[in-house]
């Protein structure tokens, strides 16, 4: 039955209903599929999906994170801390941790404590719930839209940075056939929510037009209403949602759908010059002939500089989108439709590149998630020496330099099932005709992968770049592959493409998401700044990754910190948030 509901995740009808049934649980992770911490670190924002449809619809929630990264180093230090609201606490255990944890449960059965949890025993997730709002049923993630600082400007004006002082979550829903959204306050990475849960902290609280039972109204429920504001071709949107990502302009949200042969734009409603009176999020176009089962997708990280030149030449916002039915990665490009009397943008399928691996067959590559790099572009630029006239380098010398950097390949990652694999390729390069660049030439070498093999199906579901703490304190990055078969996380060394460990975590891993990062920190192994809301901790604004359990409903962190004078928690889980719960009628 577990494992019917983990592929079910993937597959399965079109056509749902969650009925008049009860309302969900709005304090508790119910099949959470989706995590993102906010701006300033000190919220954790998850999207339970309902997805055996025990109740009528599923939940965005807010958590405390500042406690709960507060309350980790607490159970780091003594996993039976009793300031820690543990859920299964044995007065007679000794834990002695990691080297004689505690196996068995605590509650005299017998059974052993699943992978993870021997040293980290379920926390009461309660105690740090903030709010939540209650959507449809079967959500499949949650993104949290880019501050205007970090959306690249669609044009080569100078572009002011607009005041927005919110963010937007997004969380496509397979029930409804939409895009549930909802505002929340951005916070600051020095703001420190207040200690009673009661009291009001903005960055809580979720935004999407509740009623009295929480439930976000239907101007929050994008593409399921062809009269929504803004849809002006007056369409909805297809079934079985799944994948979404942004523009790098942050104003588009193109949208995947598993079973069907469609990709959905939407406008996030959001620009750079934006205050805060911006639009509401609308449905503008169903593209038609991708290839079937779309899942995976990822925004093409153009670089301004590559086109210092002819500013010009700059490409409009292009996206790669996996399948897993057919062996091919598709490239899609938003137009915005300018010229016409009403601003219509529109989504084409403008390239698709045949996947292939030295084990596998065309005819069998099953590819899930997609992560693009950037920061070899970004480690290049920094190495760029300025213009110097007692050596007689000129601006000229600089912007060869720099041309040549931005159009570094970026680095693609790709998580497969068939085989059981991380592809690798690049996006950007020269062109075919080898007399021009071209930013959107995807290239998937053909023998270079990581194996995720481990004598089973691993069950990729996931790809993440994110950095770890290396030994010297610096931003080192690693590639995160979910694996929800195996129940565990593979970290790869993305420079030298070897696995370089296996993470066992709570039953049936789908999402991620991990503490602040700047990908410019991260290219040039910036040295990772101790937080100032915890002094004299030895904790540091970037340490732990979060894993949300499908399977069984509760989410766990992992330390990622390699530079603590204690190493031994490093790249494990060091705290369970929530009482892992089996799934009803399993």
């Amino acid at each position: 039955m577990l494992r019917a509901l983990t592929l079910g995740l993937v597959g399965g009808s079109a056509c749902y209903s969650a009925g008049d049934g009860s309302p969900p649980p709005l304090n508790q992770f119910y099949f959470p599929v989706g995590l993102q911490v906010s701006a300033g670190g000190s919220v954790l924002y998850a999207v339970n999906s309902d997805f055996d449809l025990q109740y009528n619809g599923g939940t965005i929630q807010s958590y405390d994170l500042h406690l709960i990264r507060r309350d980790a180093l607490r159970i780091i230090a003594n996993p039976d801390d009793p300031d820690v609201p543990i859920l299964e606490r044995d007065p007679n255990a000794v834990r002695d941790c990691p080297n004689n944890p505690l196996v068995l449960k605590p509650d005299g059965s017998g059974e052993r404590l699943p992978l993870g949890e021997t040293c980290a025993p379920p926390v009461d997730s309660t105690f740090y719930f903030r709010d939540s709002a209650a959507i449809g049923a079967l959500a499949t993630g949650l993104l949290i839209s880019p501050p205007p600082s970090l959306m690249i400007p669609a044009t080569t004006d100078d572009v002011p940075v607009g005041t927005r002082s919110f963010d937007r979550l997004f969380a496509p829903v397979r029930g409804t056939a939409s895009i549930a959204w909802a505002d929340v306050v951005r916070d600051t990475a020095d703001a420190v929510p207040p200690e009673d849960p009661a009291a009001d902290y903005p960055p809580f609280k979720i935004q999407c037009g509740q009623d009295s039972a929480r439930r976000c109204d239907g101007a929050h429920n994008a593409g399921s209403n062809s009269d929504e504001p803004g849809n002006t071709r007056n369409i909805t949107m297809p079934g079985e949602p799944f994948g979404a990502a942004f523009s790098t302009d942050g104003t588009s949200l193109v949208v995947t759908h598993q079973s069907e042969t469609l990709t959905s734009l939407l406008s996030t409603g959001l620009s750079r010059t934006d205050g805060d009176s911006v639009p509401n999020v609308s449905l503008q176009f169903v593209l038609d002939g991708v290839a079937v089962d779309g899942i995976g997708i990822a925004a093409i990280p153009h670089d301004r500089d590559a086109f210092l030149q002819d500013p010009t030449a700059f490409p409009l916002p292009a996206f790669l989108e996996t399948s897993r039915s057919v062996s091919e990665v598709d490239l899609l490009r938003v137009y915005p439709d300018d010229g016409s009397s009403i601003k219509r943008p529109f989504l084409d399928k403008e390239a698709a590149f045949a996947i292939t691996t030295g084990s596998s067959s065309a005819s069998s590559v099953d590819a899930r998630s997609i992560a693009i790099d950037p920061t070899p572009r970004i480690a290049c630029k920094a190495r760029i020496q300025p213009v110097d006239a007692a050596s007689g380098r000129t601006q000229a010398d600089v912007d060869a330099d720099t041309i040549a950097c931005a159009r570094k390949p970026a680095r693609v990652f790709i998580a497969t099932r068939s085989p059981a694999a991380l592809l690798v390729g690049e996006v950007g390069g020269v062109s075919n005709d080898g007399a021009s660049y071209d930013p959107d030439k995807l290239v998937l070498n053909t023998n270079q992968f990581v194996s995720l093999e481990n004598g089973s199906s691993t069950g990729p579901s996931n790809v993440y770049l994110a950095p770890i703490v290396d030994s010297d304190g610096a931003y080192t990055l690693r590639v995160f592959v979910v694996c929800s078969d195996a129940s565990a996380v593979y970290v790869v060394d993305p420079d030298l493409l070897t696995l370089e460990n296996i993470i066992s975590v709570g039953a049936g891993p789908f999402a991620m998401a991990f503490d602040p990062f700047s990908f410019d920190d991260v290219a040039t192994h910036q040295q990772v700044p101790f937080d100032p809301r915890e002094p004299n901790t030895g904790l540091r604004s970037y340490r732990f990754g979060y894993v949300a359990s499908f399977t069984n409903s509760f989410v766990q962190l992992i330390d990622l910190d390699n530079a603590q004078p204690d190493r031994t928690t490093f790249e494990t889980v060091v705290f369970t948030l929530g009482q892992p719960t089996v799934p009803k009628g399993s």
